[in-house]
């Protein structure tokens, strides 16, 4: 089989983002911070000289770090996207289970209200975490709608009526019996798999969303983890907050809002293109 063994989720998923991270992991080790390389002069004093060997080392470290950055978004990012706002593909076909971060699923429904608050617990330091987003979201998003108009608008008539349609159809062939439960089931896992096959001019598309939802939802959680180490420097780590706000804001303090503005905005766009890449896999369901 003739394949190439890097694609192009391999850069923009795991590559650049841990090379993103690195640049701003070195870029912060002095004593002023980032801003110090705001001012022209002090970052003409940056190297130039760069060796094969600590290239080779470079590409290695941030194509590792990608992947635990890669998982980390995974875990964090996209579980929270999912209990705050549902899945993409229940939400293009109007079933509606966000409101509920929460409130947890559980198979078994005999489980305890021990874990039941560990599950509370977990979510919560979760969105305290996820600050910029969660707070933007509840926020910004609510009161400009965003979360409605980027994530969780619905397709419009006939076609979720059609789609839903081609879905049981689609089950049928694997058991005549079973009857699919839209709010419950997970019907989007068979088709994912179904639509990356049955439409081969398609795939290519389908790549593209899949790297760039992966590669918006790694360069978020960057941010995210760059605005949470600001704030804990500022509060924590130095003698005295740099915050003063009937002065200039300090760098951290510019660095901190800036971070947590691209954060959110990155977010938008991996919900963006996590949203179209459901929709793609749904719409090719009426391809015939």
């Amino acid at each position: 089989m003739d394949k190439n063994p890097f694609s192009l989720f391999d850069f923009l998923g795991y590559f650049i983002p841990g090379a993103f991270a690195l640049f701003l992991f070195y870029f912060s080790q002095n004593n002023i911070g980032l801003g110090y390389y705001f001012e022209v002069d002090n970052i003409r004093t940056l190297q130039n000289d760069i060796s094969i060997l600590y290239m080779t080392f470079f590409v290695i470290l941030s194509y590792t770090l990608g992947h635990i950055l890669s998982f980390l978004s995974t875990l964090t990012i996209e579980n929270f996207t999912v209990w705050m706002f549902g899945y993409p593909s229940k939400n293009l076909l109007g079933i509606y289970n966000s409101g509920k971060y929460f409130k947890k699923k559980y198979k078994n429904k005999s489980i305890d209200k021990k874990s039941t608050f560990l599950s509370c617990v977990l979510r919560f330091l979760l969105f305290v975490f996820l600050a910029p987003i969660s707070f933007s979201s509840i926020t910004i998003g609510k009161l400009l709608d965003l979360n409605n108009s980027v994530y969780k608008k619905s397709l419009k008539q006939p076609y979720i009526n059609l789609i839903k349609t081609e879905i049981k159809k689609l089950f049928s062939t694997l058991d005549n019996s079973l009857q699919i439960d839209f709010d419950n089931h997970d019907y989007n896992k068979l088709l994912i798999h179904h639509s990356y096959n049955i439409n081969v001019p398609h795939q290519p598309k389908l790549m593209n969303y899949v790297s760039l939802y992966g590669f918006l939802r790694v360069i978020c959680f960057v941010f995210n983890l760059l605005s949470f180490f600001i704030i804990i420097k500022i509060f924590f780590l130095n003698e005295k907050p740099n915050i003063d706000f009937h002065n200039d804001f300090s760098s951290d303090s510019i660095v901190f809002f800036v971070s947590s503005f691209f954060t959110y905005i990155t977010y938008l766009s991996y919900l963006k293109f996590y949203r179209r890449y459901t929709q793609e896999n749904l719409m090719i369901l009426l391809l015939k």
